[in-house]
């Protein structure tokens, strides 16, 4: 007996997206006649038989996907751009709740569901302390961008900050420094993981002796008052590591106003890969997350998760080989699944070790 044919399979035979061929299969909008005469054609060749339970669910679905993301950094619009873009692609709605001081992840996911999202994916939550990721996704396919610490059951894309910090350490450490601090994230969602793996890396290369670990934060702001106390106290290393770009650029300025050149008298390393780091005034090495890929990966695994709960046969490996030896999918026990992305070094003037020594007064 041959395999089971799923919208899967005809979206794999035809090009097209489950998306279009769940639509095109169900009489919805929005699909030209051309393509639906041809997913149909399709199905029909394959054996593809509707499941009539799923068919009856799914008149009650709205088939829109909700995002809720925390406003006002840079790395989270990239996210959400990128999310955008592969909405337009899968021909799916997105609807976008931001959280504030005065609006919160809770407040925003309320205010998805009411609109009858069917998937939510959660940009960089707060860590999951009262087991809320978990409630929402008994309710709703949910799936958790940017962040590894997720309930039982839900599902993750993460970048790896464990590989990230590593390289930049290994950079640093090969530009012939020693003396590297790290100024962390002040409590923000990634700032444990990261100090964790900026600790290790040290270890790795017996550097032990030189772990310090400053309060900074995520806005230019706060690195620029974390380098500022480093210079008060007299105890400025040969690098910074910082917890983002933001907080990079702001030690940065603040070591360029305090008349440091950089990178002759100290180097600086960000995190995130923002455009604003790649500017000439600043040219900062950073550790450049995939956004596009992340946002995409995500969109496609919580749409597939919302098919399913439909009652929709739809695999998930099927759902994201498109994006092949790009990431790396790990099912855990409780059936969820990890997606991690790599990161990748860009290497700028702020650590270059041959721009240091060529343009050096020494």
């Amino acid at each position: 007996m041959g395999a089971k044919v799923t919208i899967s399979s005809v979206a794999k035979v035809t090009g097209r997206s489950i998306s279009t061929v769940s639509a095109a299969l169900n009489g919805a909008s929005g699909v030209a006649e051309s393509t639906r005469a041809e997913i149909l054609q399709a199905a029909q060749r394959l054996g593809y038989a509707a499941d009539p339970n799923a068919q009856q669910l799914r008149r009650r679905h709205s088939g829109m996907m909700g995002v809720v993301l925390t406003a006002g950094q840079a790395f989270q619009v990239r996210l959400l751009d990128a999310v955008y873009a592969a909405a337009k692609d899968l021909s799916v709605d997105v609807l976008v709740a931001a959280t504030t001081a005065n609006h919160d992840q809770e407040a925003g996911v309320r205010a998805l569901l009411a609109r009858h999202c069917e998937g939510l994916v959660l940009i960089d939550p707060d860590d999951d302390e009262s087991g809320r990721q978990g409630r929402i996704g008994k309710r709703v396919a949910t799936v958790v961008l940017s962040n590894d610490a997720v309930a039982a059951g839900v599902d993750s894309v993460i970048s790896r900050d464990d590989v990230g910090i590593s390289a930049s350490v290994d950079h640093l450490v090969l530009q012939g420094v020693r003396r590297i601090t790290y100024i962390d994230g002040a409590g923000s969602n990634a700032c444990v993981r990261r100090t964790r793996a900026y600790r290790q890396a040290m270890k790795d290369h017996g550097l032990e002796q030189y772990i310090q670990v400053v309060t900074g934060g995520t806005s230019e702001a706060e690195g620029a008052r974390a380098a500022q106390q480093l210079l008060a106290n007299g105890d400025l290393p040969q690098a910074l590591m910082c917890f983002n770009d933001h907080c990079a650029i702001g030690a940065l300025m603040a070591l360029v106003r305090a008349g440091k050149r950089v990178p002759q008298d100290i180097l600086v390393m960000g995190y995130d890969g923002i455009d604003l780091a790649g500017v000439s005034a600043l040219e900062l090495s950073t550790i450049d997350q995939d956004a596009t890929l992340m946002s995409r990966v995500a969109l496609k695994l919580v749409h597939a998760r919302s098919l399913q709960r439909r009652g929709e046969s739809v695999s998930l490996s099927e759902a994201l080989e498109e994006f092949g030896d790009n990431i790396h999918i790990t099912m855990k026990a409780d059936q969820s699944v990890c997606v991690e992305v790599k990161p990748l070094m860009i290497v700028r003037s702020s650590t270059n070790f041959m721009w240091r020594h060529l343009n050096s007064s020494c």
